[in-house]
């Protein structure tokens, strides 16, 4: 039996982080686990989410099958209709990506930030991919790619003001985006790109608001790096 000290619930089956919040769950003691037996009449406070899961697995099969089979059409089709020119390659990334993205952000247990850094750089590789497939005209690495760093700081900044009191989880993606940032911006002064209106806004605002959180998390900001980088 566990517990979850964020939700304040127990839970009785096998899991090892909340369901709820997906923060790592504790081990109870024995008066705890009395203490829970008297409350809720039986020792289960929270119900067993395995046949949840299970369904969720079964979905995820489903899906893949069904992309599988989507591919295997679209690589026929590109065979018989236009054999000179290899789109299936395009579209199997496509599905791996929208496979890739449905199963971290349903079966993983991670936290919001995780899974939206994941999502941004599974988008900025695809959109690359694309970009050198289809002639290399470098439209992903000037425009799209800082983009979606625009777009990852405008999230984080919403998710920072909705969510006051966990800001800290988003620190690791902001630091994450200035990085990004830093190499948009490498890429225009070594002259690998031409556009320099979004590298320049996507290291602003990023280390802007990097700094932000240094300057006024205080001691968040403090435990928050000991804990993710442990210095």
């Amino acid at each position: 039996m566990y517990k979850c000290s964020n939700c304040k619930i127990v839970i009785n089956d096998e899991r090892k982080t909340c369901p709820l919040c997906h923060k790592v769950l504790d081990d109870m003691s024995e008066d705890e686990v009395k203490a829970a037996a008297e409350r809720f009449g039986m020792p289960v406070g929270y119900p067993d989410v395995r046949e949840r899961d299970k369904k969720i697995r079964f979905v995820l099969r489903l899906i893949l099958f069904v992309f599988i089979v989507m591919e295997a059409a679209a690589v026929i089709v590109n065979y018989i209709v236009t054999p000179h020119y290899k789109w299936s390659l395009i579209s199997a990334v496509a599905l791996l990506y929208f496979y890739i993205c449905i199963y971290y952000w349903v079966k993983r247990d991670a936290g919001f930030a995780l899974k939206l850094g994941i999502q941004l750089v599974l988008t900025g590789l695809v959109v690359y991919f694309i970009d050198r497939f289809t002639g290399n005209r470098g439209w992903a690495v000037e425009w799209v790619i800082p983009g979606l760093i625009l777009l990852g700081d405008a999230i984080v900044f919403f998710f920072m003001m909705l969510n006051r009191q966990m800001w800290y989880s988003y620190l690791v993606i902001l630091i994450f985006l200035t990085v990004c940032s830093i190499g948009v911006m490498s890429l225009y002064m070594t002259k690998h790109i031409d556009n320099f209106i979004l590298p320049i806004i996507c290291i602003s605002l990023s280390c802007v608001a990097l700094l932000a959180t240094i300057v006024f998390g205080d001691k968040e900001f403090s435990r928050e790096m000991a804990r993710r980088f442990h210095v």
